[in-house]
């Protein structure tokens, strides 16, 4: 009985702990990455919340969101209790992780903004066509940001 409690114990300390803060992949990011994915998800632009890793299952193309403000946000130390300073994008008044946002194209389809600001993540697809199917190829970026 003691050892089970001991082990519980174990698991809610590490799942508790600041480890778990990087579940979010592009939560917090360098200030190049939050002004990039500002410039690719500029207010006007339309932009779908999905997140596989998550356990989404159906890409929501036809369900896309209004970015009515999307700025680059400032995150120092004091306020995450971080290392270093870090930025965040936020959209709509509220902090995103970029992994599990999709900007919609001319074409209809989806980019995924984590993929277009250079932030590298795991197990989430980096487009999705006009149709809500994800794709292999980036047939057509948008222009980087001029910096």
């Amino acid at each position: 009985m003691k050892q089970q409690f001991l082990m519980m114990a174990g698991v809610m300390a590490l799942a508790l702990s600041p480890l778990a803060v990087w579940a979010d992949q592009c939560a917090y990011v360098s200030k190049v990455q939050a002004n990039d994915a500002a410039h690719y998800l500029p207010v006007g632009g339309r932009f779908v919340p999905f997140c596989e890793p998550c356990g989404a299952k159906r890409f929501p193309v036809k369900h896309p969101q209004l970015a009515k403000t999307s700025v680059a946000h400032l995150l120092p130390v004091s306020e995450t209790g971080l290392d270093q300073d870090y930025w965040e994008l936020q959209v709509n008044g509220d902090g995103v992780d970029l992994a599990y946002i999709y900007v919609r194209q001319t074409d209809g389809s989806f980019i995924n903004l984590a993929h277009l600001a250079g932030c590298p993540t795991t197990g989430v697809k980096r487009m999705y066509d006009a149709k809500g199917h994800p794709t292999l190829g980036l047939p057509h970026l948008p222009a980087p940001p001029v910096r």
